[in-house]
């Protein structure tokens, strides 16, 4: 059995231990665990630029071992990680050992303290990856997307060329069932403009257990996507 049921969570605080002394961060981000995948996302104000990742999940002797296959430069292979998770009233704290800084800072311990967003699961929940686009916008090419549900609530990864320039963006926020094949998306947190509390309602079908497709209007635009279950 699964120490901790699928869901969406947010980050309360962060506590990392480092030559001794204790410090706090907070920060608004998600993660979203659902069918033994998971993905996370944030603005990461160490680096000035977003944090995000996405993969497997799985229980090995009560340890949760993520798998990560997506982050927000790609594709990502061999790696793993153990994580140990102390479900609590609220959530659950993951808490990391010996974490390693690209400049060659070690942490002690990293202590995150997550709260169980409220939500229900639906027919959409897991990880997908976008196989194909249908929109008449022709200054945006090579559109790729990774998203998760699960928990009432969805997680976002987007790169594309605009304008002979890539571009990235992400986003998160609730995901709320409004009638048949009918759900309702508001933003939370994420890199586009005015983000922060802007709804859509899109028109989600499952053509099989690991298909689903997606339409929308965005700036007058019908737009259709297809994904396929990672």
């Amino acid at each position: 059995m699964n120490p901790l049921a699928d869901g969406a969570f947010l980050l309360s605080k962060v506590t990392i231990t480092e030559d001794g002394k204790k410090t706090e961060l907070l920060r608004d981000q998600m993660k979203i665990y659902s069918n033994g995948k998971f993905m996370f996302a944030f603005d990461n104000e160490s680096t000035g630029d977003m944090d995000v990742g996405a993969g497997n999940a799985s229980w090995v002797d009560g340890v949760l071992v993520e798998e990560p296959l997506y982050n927000h430069d790609g594709p990502l292979s061999d790696l793993s990680f153990d994580i140990t998770i102390e479900p609590t009233e609220k959530g659950f704290n993951q808490v990391l050992h010996g974490m390693e800084y690209d400049d060659g800072r070690v942490l002690e311990t990293m202590v995150e303290e997550w709260n169980r967003a409220p939500g229900v699961v639906t027919p959409y929940d897991g990880l997908w990856k976008l196989e194909g686009r249908e929109t008449d916008d022709p200054e945006l090419t090579e559109f790729s997307e990774i998203k998760m549900i699960g928990g009432g609530h969805f997680i976002i990864l987007q790169s594309a060329m605009y304008q002979g320039e890539k571009v990235r963006n992400f986003g998160f926020g609730s995901l709320i069932l409004t009638g048949a094949s009918k759900v309702l998306e508001t933003g939370m947190v994420g890199s586009w403009e005015n983000y922060s509390d802007w709804a859509t309602e899109v028109t989600m079908k499952m053509v099989d257990d690991d298909h689903l497709t997606e339409s929308f209007t965005f700036n007058g635009r019908v737009i259709t996507q297809k994904y396929v279950r990672i």
